[in-house]
């Protein structure tokens, strides 16, 4: 499919297509003086050479590298690499410390797919960690075997089930969430504009804010939290919120631009079925759906591939304070996959509470 429409975006190290990069997220060096203020996280992967994504978008590199200037804190780093599945990783930041995130990528050859519905329809959809967008849709470029499906929603009871994919098929899933009953912790819901700003509570990365909704930071304890809303080109918006037991709290960032206007710009690409890989200026960056801050100006050809669809392509030319947004719905391709319906499975009874908190703490 062609568009004029708009486009996207690479970091000027990518477009030279350079294996490791040092990235910088923050305008100062880290320190002042001999006291340090923030860490660093090191990054590698087997095989190298994959895309690793910091906090939905903040900052990207090619492993082997390091992320320089982070703040302390919970941070996430999600490595892609076309022909391997993609994971997900939570690491914590120490004040002059560098956290280390090594990951040895399953190599995928015949990929399948799940397709997620549910009642209530909007919810988020979690494959193995990762934030996929809201229900109902298609995720796809899955390795053969069991997949970890959460789905969570702001005053809804968590819902998790261990799904076997097989190669070249797409299996259907069905689920209905159930209400809470006098919960003894409370929901956070974040909306943002423009969307795609990165989202921390107490110096936490919980995810970013999605195209036309809101992100979901569920259980909560009750209590006092910080929260930051940070994007590219804006001024960080910060406030206090109190949350209260059984209650949900709606909180909307409307970002102020810079006092200057920024020489970057910004983007955001979806897709349905999503999990599609991308591609700008023939660059692998990662699956969708992709936030992108600190887009360096300039032309740009962007293509969303996934195997059995027919593929997205769009071309066009990115200058400084634009926020831009590319959703593709991908055609299915002559011969299209296959679907193998199963009997939803009891949730994972058990479930080990830290992964499901890990899930939980990423975008809703």
């Amino acid at each position: 499919m062609k568009s004029t429409h708009i486009l996207i975006l690479v970091l000027a190290l990518m477009t030279i297509g350079v294996a490791s990069a040092e990235v910088t997220l923050q305008t100062g060096p880290g320190y002042t003086g001999s006291v340090y203020t923030t860490g660093s996280i090191y990054v590698d992967s087997s095989p190298p050479g994959a895309t690793a994504v910091l906090d939905g978008g903040v900052a990207y590199l090619f492993t082997p590298g390091t992320f320089t200037a982070v703040a302390p804190g919970m941070h996430n780093v999600i490595l892609a690499k076309p022909g391997y599945q993609t994971t997900s990783t939570d690491v914590t930041v120490s004040v002059g410390e560098t956290g280390n995130v090594i990951v040895t990528l399953d190599r995928v050859l015949n990929p399948g797919g799940i397709s997620v519905s549910s009642t209530p329809k909007g919810v988020g959809l979690f494959v193995d960690g990762i934030y996929l967008g809201k229900t109902d849709q298609i995720v796809g470029n899955l390795a053969p075997g069991p997949h970890l499906v959460v789905l969570a929603e702001a005053g809804y009871e968590p819902w998790s089930q261990m799904v076997p994919v097989a190669g070249g098929q797409v299996v259907s899933v069905t689920a209905t969430l159930v209400a809470e009953v006098n919960p003894d912790h409370g929901d956070l819901q974040v909306s943002s504009t423009p969307t795609g700003a990165s989202v921390f509570v107490n110096g936490n990365y919980k995810g970013f804010t999605p195209v036309d909704d809101s992100l979901d930071i569920n259980d909560l304890a009750p209590g006092s939290y910080t929260l930051v809303v940070k994007k590219s080109g804006f001024q960080d918006y910060s406030t206090q919120v109190s949350i209260e037991a059984g209650k949900r709290v709606l909180e909307h960032a409307q970002l102020q631009s810079a006092p200057v206007t920024p020489d970057t710009a910004t983007a955001e690409i979806v897709s349905n079925p999503s999990g599609a890989e991308v591609y700008v200026n023939t660059v692998f960056l990662g699956i969708t759906p992709l936030s992108f801050q600190n887009v360096t100006p300039g032309t740009y050809t962007v293509e969303i591939r996934m195997q059995g669809y027919t593929p997205y392509s769009t071309t066009g030319q990115v200058v400084g304070g634009q926020n831009i947004q590319i959703s593709a719905a991908l055609a299915p391709a002559a011969t299209p996959t296959t679907e193998a319906p199963i009997s939803p499975l009891p949730a994972v009874a058990g479930l080990a509470v830290a992964a499901l908190t890990v899930v939980l703490r990423k975008q809703r």
